[in-house]
């Protein structure tokens, strides 16, 4: 051992203690840039032994410190034990396997697990013994664990994987379980996702178990044609079908699954057949294929339970009045969003304000009837952030001494899916109605807008963690009755008024704080509809000054260019708009002579029209988005 300390002499001494003692004085000369002079003189203390190493410099030198920690290094210690190994030298534990032992070094496989690290330094027997026997561990996966506490590798493979991992999780070795699992989990497929996670599940894998999870929700369609699924305990099964994000087309698919399932062992499953029937969103059925599962399926029909969740969901769809008092949020949500459509409040006349919600299913083509605001509101933004729905500003209708007054807000309402209630959260700095509302990064921004006697082109942002809106660089001109859209990390002011009709476009860099201009429409527009598909920005509909608009322009940010597409079947204005499936929708508005309820489906890439189901009622100036 070599202990280096610095003296406070002129000289510039350094003591050396060591082990060893010197008798002899030693000149040597250092040239490397700098010449020294070393001095070694012995002095003998009461205590130890030491000597004086006098450093003359020629000039001053910057301190420099050698570290061997380097990958030659490294590589040569480890190649160094290895061999020691090998050729069983300095070994003092053996670890036995049924007929194989295995020479190693108890300082080495404490190293790299707690397991052998608290046998050998513990008050375990094994502490004292140099042989261990392991009854439930692999012979070649111990093997492994051991060649890798020597070398730093480890083989894993579809053969190898099913040992190791369970000996690397008996012995605590993290870094060989944590590359057994990124293993299995890159061997995931519809067929091995249920006993990978099962697998999993036993040895306490958890990352790996959820990924399993995931795969078999995302492929849900895929997994249940195995036989995998087919042996699923009951509890696995009610738990995979319960899940919000299972990925299926409609629900009829988690139906043919559980019918599936029961009837591959129906004599012991069918007593299940009720308790799974709640799995399934009933609701989301078409009267359709209810009434056909009514009348034609006998495990059904001969169940009393069965036919009663049948009726229940019948009602849902001919009774939309009381849907509310009946059913909860949960068993109508649909899984894996956004694959429905929320309109919220708005205009449903000259002086009818709405708070009403109702959310639509592109899989029924149905609508239904959700908690309502706090109060009657339209010409506001509503964006979803983190999953939850946010309506922003607008006008809205308040009461004070029986009389009714409707004022420009600053306020924000929050709505939870899961509870199917709304909250407020943080005003806005301004109060804005006929605003753009757009996420973008994690961040909700409010642009433009009116309050009540300016058009604005000021902006602000909102953090859903930092709980405040915050400036950023105003737009270049004031608008309001706009159309906002993100596309590419950027976003877009689309048209508007203020205080003329307006048919130009400016784009807002984030990471600048800056907007420019890009190609304007072909068409003025207020009050229209605007989604993103395809790398495309849509705008729909509106009103130019002149005339109510049914023409459609799709922007291409590569080209920089506005393109005509199909027109809608009728003009409409004060439309709402979103995109479900790379379809878009454009719901309500009112098409010069009325208000509509009415909803018109965009296909890209057809570029075609088609009806469906209208809302429950007729909305304009209000809010739609996917979730």
């Amino acid at each position: 051992m070599i202990i280096l300390k610095l003296c406070q002499s002129q000289s510039r001494c350094v003591c050396v203690q060591s082990i060893t003692s010197a008798s002899a004085g030693l000149n040597l000369i250092v040239t490397q840039r700098l010449r020294l002079r070393l001095c070694l003189r012995l002095r003998l203390c009461s205590r130890r032994s030491e000597f004086c190493v006098c450093l003359q410099m020629e000039q001053q030198a910057k301190p420099y410190m050698f570290a061997s920690l380097t990958r030659p290094h490294s590589e040569q210690l480890l190649q160094g034990l290895q061999l020691l190994r090998q050729d069983h030298e300095l070994c003092d534990i053996v670890l036995r396997v049924g007929d194989a032992k295995i020479h190693a070094h108890k300082v080495v496989l404490a190293s790299i697990s707690p397991y052998f690290k608290a046998m050998f330094t513990g008050s375990l027997s094994e502490k004292e013994t140099s042989e261990v026997e392991f009854q439930c561990v692999d012979e070649a996966a111990l093997k492994a664990i051991v060649e890798y506490a020597y070398t730093g590798t480890v083989f894993i493979s579809q053969e190898t994987v099913e040992s190791l991992l369970p000996a690397a999780n008996l012995l605590q070795v993290k870094l060989v379980l944590k590359e057994c699992c990124s293993f299995l989990e890159s061997q995931l497929d519809a067929g091995n996702c249920i006993g990978i996670s099962r697998f999993a599940e036993t040895y306490g894998c958890h990352e790996l178990c959820l990924s399993a999870s995931k795969f078999i929700c995302q492929h849900f369609e895929e997994v249940c044609q195995t036989e995998e699924f087919l042996e699923l305990t009951r509890a696995e099964l009610d738990e995979i079908v319960s899940n919000d994000c299972l990925n299926v087309l409609t629900e009829e698919s988690v139906f043919y699954a559980l019918e599936a399932w029961i009837k591959y062992d129906l004599t012991e499953r069918q007593q299940y057949l009720a308790q799974l029937l709640h799995c399934v969103r009933l609701p989301l059925l078409s009267v359709k294929f209810l009434t056909r599962l009514y009348e034609a399926n006998h495990l059904i029909r001969d169940d009393h339970a069965c036919k009663h969740l049948l009726n229940e969901a019948l009602k849902y769809h001919f009774m939309p009045e009381h849907r509310l008092s009946y059913q909860t949020v949960l068993s109508t949500r649909p899984r894996c969003a956004p694959k429905v459509l929320l309109a919220v409040g708005g205009k449903a006349g000259l002086f009818a304000t709405l708070e009403s919600m109702e959310m639509y299913f592109p899989q029924t083509d149905s609508w239904i009837g959700l908690a309502p605001l706090s109060v009657p509101r339209y010409e506001f933004g509503v964006a979803v952030l983190e999953q939850k729905v946010y309506v922003v500003g607008g006008i809205a209708t308040h009461m004070r001494q029986g009389i009714s007054y409707r004022r420009h807000e600053s306020s924000v309402e929050c709505w939870d899916p899961d509870s199917n209630t709304w909250a407020s959260v943080e005003r806005m700095a301004e109060c804005r109605s006929t605003l753009g509302v757009v996420v973008l990064a994690g961040e909700l921004y409010a642009l433009g807008g009116y309050d009540g006697q300016y058009y604005l082109q000021s902006v602000e942002k909102y953090g859903p963690k930092l709980k405040e809106w915050q400036p950023v660089a105003p737009m270049t001109k004031s608008r309001s009755c706009f159309a906002t859209a993100a596309l590419d990390g950027m976003i877009y002011a689309i048209g508007g008024y203020g205080p003329a009709h307006m048919n130009s476009v400016e784009r807002y860099d984030p990471s600048k704080d800056s907007w420019d201009m890009v190609a304007s429409m072909a068409d003025k527009r207020i009050n229209f509809g605007v989604g993103v598909m395809l790398g495309f920005i849509f705008v729909v509909g509106g009103h130019n000054g002149v005339s109510h608009l049914s023409s459609i322009e799709r922007y291409d940010p590569q080209q920089n260019q506005w393109t005509a597409c199909r027109p809608m079947n009728e003009p409409r204005t004060g439309v709402g708009s979103a995109v479900v499936d790379n379809s878009l929708y454009v719901v309500g508005g009112h098409s010069g002579s009325s208000y509509l309820s009415a909803v018109q489906r965009y296909e890209p890439i057809t570029d075609s029209w088609h009806d469906s189901s209208g809302m429950m009622y007729c909305r304009c100036n209000f809010g739609l988005t996917a979730l």
